[in-house]
């Protein structure tokens, strides 16, 4: 097999990256909240995840833990915030402003070009046939993951329409993980309704389940005081904030104004937008899950039982079987 110069230039970070390693990176102190729940995290999390805090959803009883965080603890959500996008396009739809099979190029002028055709539930479910990225070079990517620095800083929304515009569909109609599809989603939502990102899920949903302290990554919204994610190396991540890839990553919250989201979603939302299904095997619900340089997040929600499971962890170290194992001992 021939690898090119940009997959052993990700080779090469890569190794460097595990040699460093997680390893010295132990589970932060002191514990906070439900001792049981404390006592999970403690037994299940891995190596070289250290800020951790989690909730459990089961009924009207909601429970908090955290290991050297707490449930006030800001944190970048990652790709979870794809399900706030998907929700206020749920809301549009329900309204009667839009229809899944809107395509783009009813919404915006993209031209004979192939994503005019492509429809706002294809951007929804990954099969658009977009690209991950509108800056497709594997070295800008490799370069990012070394540094360290914010991969989505100064992609403004015009970016994005114009990456969207020019690429051409790769296996349409099969899924495929699009960062771009997401972002362009957010901006058709923008068209439709003639107003920001950032003011329409604060209108449409962070105001309506009381998520007083959530907030979109605009650049320069981060605090200099907030926390930052943790490196393997040992830094600071940078905040990710973001202009045009705010609707597919760009949301900041703490784990008690997600368990409000996970009720309103309970009580208000539709899972077919969006949330990925977890088998009967798993205990059914829906989940997605989200990360950035600094950050690991999982979001499980059953609203049959009404039960959900959320942690996050300030390193990129994934939380998603620590998730799956504490929704496993909520049943």
């Amino acid at each position: 097999m021939k690898f090119c110069s940009a997959s052993i230039a990700a080779i090469i970070v890569a190794a460097g990256l595990l040699a460093l390693g997680p390893k010295h990176i132990q589970p932060g102190t002191p514990a906070t909240g439900d001792a049981t729940l404390t006592a999970a995290l403690i037994r299940n999390h891995k190596a070289g995840q250290h800020n951790l805090t989690a909730f459990t959803i089961s009924g009207d009883q909601t429970t908090f833990a955290g290991l050297g965080s707490d449930k006030n603890t800001e944190v970048e959500i990652g790709s979870v915030s794809k399900m706030f996008t998907a929700e206020l396009l749920h809301q549009e739809i329900k309204s009667g402003n839009l229809r899944l099979n809107t395509t783009v190029g009813e919404l915006i002028e993209a031209g004979n070009t192939p994503v005019s055709a492509v429809t706002l539930r294809e951007l929804m479910d990954h099969t658009s046939g977009l690209p991950r990225l509108a800056n497709n070079n594997p070295f800008a990517g490799v370069t990012s993951a070394f540094t360290s620095s914010n991969p989505y800083q100064g992609e403004t929304v015009a970016d994005i329409v114009r990456a969207a515009t020019q690429s051409n569909l790769t296996g349409r109609g099969e899924r495929s993980y699009s960062n771009l599809g997401y972002a362009l989603l957010g901006h058709l939502l923008e068209r439709s309704t003639g107003k920001p990102y950032a003011e329409l899920v604060r209108e449409r949903i962070f105001s309506p389940a009381n998520m007083t302290e959530t907030y979109v990554m605009t650049p320069g919204s981060v605090p200099a005081d907030a926390p930052r994610g943790r490196l393997v190396r040992g830094g600071a991540a940078d905040p990710w904030e973001m202009s045009g890839y705010a609707p597919a990553g760009g949301i900041r919250s703490n784990a008690h104004d997600i368990s409000k989201f996970a009720r309103w979603m309970m009580d208000n939302g539709d899972f077919s937008y969006g949330w990925l299904a977890n088998s009967p095997e798993d205990g059914g619900g829906y989940w997605h899950n989200g990360g950035t340089y600094g950050y690991s997040t999982m979001l499980i929600i059953n609203p049959e039982n009404r039960q959900a499971v959320f942690v996050s962890n300030d390193t990129r170290i994934g939380v998603e079987p620590l998730a799956r194992t504490l929704k496993k001992e909520l049943q």
